[in-house]
């Protein structure tokens, strides 16, 4: 009797490597009351972030963040959805709209990438 493989891919996926994070950021959001939202980034990947907010917001709300990343004299703004939400804590999941905002993340999340190489668990 043979055993059969289970090859079906999990409905997740894969998932990009995320990093810490700590920095303070602003997201605004249209509907349906237009305003703006203090947030803290807790982690961060080249398809999203987490963050810590006091207001909470619905999965699938569409929101502008507004990032000043450490070490980038200009803001960027990034269209966000909302993909998970639990005690305060949220996950946006980054909505590009051009290569150079794509590119303006995956150069910050790379920095994170050089200054983990190499560095061993503590004991």
């Amino acid at each position: 009797m043979t055993q059969k493989r289970n090859t079906q891919i999990q409905e997740f996926g894969y998932r990009v490597p995320r990093f810490p994070a700590d920095f303070h950021f602003l997201l605004q959001i249209n509907d349906p009351k237009p305003r703006v939202l203090d947030a803290q980034c807790t982690d961060i990947s080249c398809d999203g972030l987490a963050a810590k907010m006091a207001e909470g917001l619905s999965v699938g709300t569409q929101v502008t963040l507004m990032l000043s990343l450490p070490g980038r004299p200009d803001t960027l703004r990034i269209g966000g959805r909302v993909s998970h939400q639990h005690n305060g804590e949220h996950g946006f999941a980054f909505m590009f709209t051009s290569q150079r905002e794509r590119e303006c993340i995956q150069k910050y999340v790379s920095s994170f990438r050089t200054r983990t190489v190499g560095l061993r668990p503590s004991r």
